[in-house]
């Protein structure tokens, strides 16, 4: 018995090793941002947490145009008239003015206003609790250490018995050993994609889609006789296709995707 344990009690303890250690990652996942101490986020800001940046823009400029300031032009540029509505949030009044020359999509995306709205409504929503700050995101990377632990324990064992020609269990013993290695590795992995967003936001987006459910795009709304509130709603909460319904050339010119369904609920940033 190499280490002095047998190789099938020893895959039980390392299957208790694993559920310990994966208790802890999701734990620590689930807590982390459990608390939003900011008031609700009006629709621009609920789409930067369904589905970030294209959304947020998307809405405000959904917003412009049922308000009746954004026209399109010749060759696919967009412009407005008239004044930004009234109380109109940061971002929407940063494409207000982006859009005060005829632009492309693309343009208005690039605008250091439009960029600095955002910069601006991001912090916000970090100092209100509804998005992680740097440091919780690392926490709930650092949550995932213990499962490598486990994992690398597995590997020591069945290395040392290949190096020292002793037995690390019978052959479905070690078999199995490998692959809960593996699986273990790779869980591991895929919890270091650390999300943006924690408890409280994932909490706040099910209670709207929930009060909001029959605005989902997959039960196929009728949106003769809803107003534009209705409308930014549901884009907010289930991506841009009800633009797509209501003015689709339009929708089209400002990115929406046709072929595309809805965001994942867990958006996943890039790894840090």
């Amino acid at each position: 018995m190499l280490w002095g344990v047998s190789g099938s009690l020893f895959l039980l303890d390392y299957l208790g090793g694993v559920a310990v250690a994966a208790a802890i990652a999701l734990a620590v996942r689930e807590l982390t941002g459990r608390r939003a101490a900011g008031a609700t986020p009006d629709r621009v800001e609920l789409a930067y947490l369904t589905d970030r940046a294209l959304l947020a823009c998307q809405v405000g400029v959904a917003a412009l145009r049922r308000a009746g300031g954004v026209d399109t032009g010749e060759l696919a540029t967009l412009h407005v008239d008239g004044p930004p509505p009234a109380r109109a949030p940061g971002l929407v009044r940063a494409l207000h003015t982006a859009l005060r020359r005829p632009q492309t999509w693309a343009a208005v995306l690039a605008d250091p206003d439009v960029g600095r709205a955002l910069r601006r409504m991001v912090a916000r929503l970090v100092r209100d609790g509804w998005l992680l700050t740097r440091a919780q995101r690392r926490r709930i990377a650092l949550a995932t250490l213990p499962l490598f632990a486990v994992a690398a324990v597995g590997v020591t064992r069945l290395v040392d018995s290949a190096v020292e020609g002793r037995s690390a269990g019978g052959p479905a013993s070690v078999a199995g050993l490998l692959l809960c290695c593996l699986a273990t590795a790779l869980g591991g992995w895929w919890l270091t994609e650390v999300p943006e967003t924690g408890a409280a936001t994932r909490r706040l987006l099910r209670r709207l889609r929930r009060e909001h459910a029959d605005l989902d795009p997959e039960r196929r709304p009728t949106w003769q006789g809803r107003d534009t509130d209705a409308l930014l709603t549901a884009m907010a909460l289930f991506g841009p296709r009800p633009l797509l319904a209501v003015d689709p050339a339009f929708a089209v010119q400002v990115g929406v995707d046709p072929d595309r369904g809805r965001p994942r609920p867990e958006p996943k940033p890039a790894r840090r």
